[in-house]
């Protein structure tokens, strides 16, 4: 069986993203894996990871029960795993700025209350792809929601943004002063599709690096690969330089998945990033 080698020096969760060791649900790449949730817990377990990145694809997410959340804890105890971060999924197809005030309202004091009782350590809010603001006007409503769930939550677990924008365009937001601590989840392979030089990052706003996502895409918004055995950039970089990320969190395995032989895909991208290590 392959194992995931982890880094020794650093005390970081290691996760994978819920419904990379299943199926599609209903046509949908990543979506929470309602039907296959608890094998996914033993097939991490037996891949070395310690944490899981917990995915909220809608309203109706188990977590978000008192009953489902016992069963929950109950499994991830016999699995020894934790729920590292909670990641908000559901806004890629309701934006930010398209959500009212009492649906961001309720969807942070739910959280927050999940946050609570798995003492979850991050939340990520996507801000990219076909939920991005493209005009002032969304940007000002995206922003106000983002507000709202940031002051609910920065008290009991960091918040970030997971986002294409290009590292100058995050350094605007990660200045404001209502946003004092909120972080970033750099995504490897997002970074390297999109011409961005992971060296920015670490330049402009090393602290505020909260989380890692280990993803392959070729240049130029290119398809995700598995992890290759050689030229990962922007991953050698991380490797060589995460010292200098005094706040990350946890790295996340968001890598690539087909529709039949997922599992086969993450022991060949575990493989190959152990290779890195």
């Amino acid at each position: 069986m392959i194992k995931l080698k982890k880094i020794k020096s650093k005390k970081i969760a290691y996760s994978f993203v819920q419904g990379r060791f299943s199926t599609e649900s209903a046509g949908k790449f990543q979506y929470f894996p309602i039907s296959n949730w608890q094998s996914e817990f033993q097939i991490a377990k037996k891949l070395n990871f310690d944490c899981i990145e917990w995915i909220v694809s809608d309203f109706s997410n188990p977590i978000f029960n008192k009953i489902f959340s016992q069963i929950i804890k109950k499994k991830l105890n016999q699995n020894n795993l934790k729920i590292s971060s909670i990641s908000l999924d559901l806004i890629m197809d309701n934006s930010l700025h398209s959500l009212s005030d009492a649906q961001v309202e309720w969807l942070a004091e739910n959280i927050k209350k999940a946050v609570i009782f798995f003492k979850i350590k991050r939340v990520s809010v996507p801000i990219e792809e076909r939920c991005r603001f493209n005009n002032k006007d969304e940007k000002k409503l995206a922003l106000k929601s983002l507000e709202i769930i940031y002051s609910k939550l920065r008290r009991y677990c960091k918040i970030c943004i997971e986002t294409d924008m290009a590292p100058l365009s995050l350094v605007s937001i990660l200045k404001m002063k209502k946003f004092k601590s909120l972080g970033v989840l750099l995504d490897l392979g997002n970074t390297r599709a999109h011409g961005f030089k992971i060296e920015d990052y670490f330049k402009l706003f090393p602290n505020r690096i909260y989380s890692i996502h280990i993803k392959y895409r070729e240049n130029s918004y290119g398809k995700t690969k598995v992890v290759p055995k050689k030229s990962f950039h922007e991953l050698k970089y991380l490797l060589n330089n995460i010292h200098f990320l005094k706040n990350l969190i946890d790295i996340s395995f968001q890598t690539y998945k087909s529709k039949k032989n997922f599992l086969n895909d993450m022991k060949k991208s575990i493989k190959n990033f152990n290779n890195y290590v």
